[in-house]
């Protein structure tokens, strides 16, 4: 290691030496998700942040030039595909036919890792984790019912999101959205207007690319950062309706509303539950099958029996 940054050849050496694969993913904070993904694998790797090796900074771009690097060290003896792997967000690379010709990387499927956390087991242990009902009651009917709800919702990001591509697909186009904005910007009114007047056009893009709007969709091109943020806002919104539902026997009713102590519902939300809660509990859950082609690749560094 050189001061507080390892040298490129020093993840291989190691890897090497140990037997425990080097993961490189873009930045610091992937670190801890990637770490909880891997625990499903069985074997240790060591995860590092591309911007942590000497001479590179954060981001997919510098996964890439690092695993290049890697590539060119002279090795007669260990396969690096058996001993390291780096990890990227998808971004937009497939609509810009900018998919990296390099191994050994994985490209995520979706927009970015954020993206993997919409889910219907997401909801399942968010409402464990933020409500006293039982789990007997946590069943797929009622988060299928959250998840279309959300779903719903979710697809206000649709025009915003092939507004951004468009934009980043063509330099030359006047964009009045695009993937450096924030997921507070989606609720300028101003903004939301001129989105609306252009869903003729944006239609035919969509068309032209094989878009449709869906939630499969929105995981591709709505940047990940305003899918979670939206999807996290509007699971609290549907727990706290819950209660509501369960008064009115419009879900499997709990054990409080049956003899109509409906003051203590057991859907009822947890106290001190915030949006942030919501969404960092998501994050802390990386057991949906959303993530098992990931394991599955980090498996394949060592080919177990």
């Amino acid at each position: 290691m050189l001061g507080n940054f390892y040298e490129i050849d020093e993840l291989l050496n190691e890897a090497v030496m140990t037997g425990v694969p080097s993961i490189i993913v873009e930045g610091i904070d992937d670190i801890s998700i990637y770490s909880e993904i891997s625990n499903s694998v069985p074997f240790d790797v060591e995860i590092y942040a591309v911007e942590s090796i000497e001479g590179y900074g954060e981001g997919c771009q510098n996964v890439i030039n690092a695993i290049k690097e890697l590539n060119a060290l002279p090795n007669n003896k260990h396969r690096l595909v058996e001993n390291v792997l780096g990890i990227i967000d998808k971004d937009v690379r497939d609509f810009r036919e900018e998919m990296p010709d390099v191994e050994p990387i994985l490209v995520l499927n979706n927009y970015s890792i954020e993206s993997h956390f919409v889910s219907k087991t997401i909801i399942a242990n968010t409402l464990n984790l933020c409500s006293k009902v039982n789990r007997e009651l946590i069943n797929d009917s009622l988060c299928s019912l959250i998840m279309d709800d959300i779903e719903y919702k979710l697809l206000d990001l649709y025009y915003f999101s092939l507004e951004s591509l468009r934009n980043s697909l063509d330099r030359g186009y006047e964009s009045c959205f695009s993937y450096s904005y924030t997921s507070g910007r989606i609720n300028d009114t101003t903004i939301k207007k001129a989105i609306f007047n252009k869903r003729s056009e944006l239609d035919i893009f969509a068309s032209n690319h094989r878009l449709s709007p869906c939630l499969d969709t929105l995981k591709s091109i709505a940047k990940g950062k305003w899918l979670i943020d939206v999807f996290s806002e509007e699971l609290l919104k549907s727990i706290n309706n819950l209660q509501g539902l369960c008064e009115e026997h419009k879900i499997e009713t709990c054990k409080s509303c049956v003899i109509k102590a409906f003051n203590k519902c057991l859907y009822r939300i947890r106290e001190g539950v915030t949006k942030k809660t919501v969404k960092s509990l998501a994050y802390a859950n990386t057991d949906g099958e959303e993530f098992l082609y990931i394991v599955n690749r980090i498996k394949n560094i060592i080919k177990t029996t």
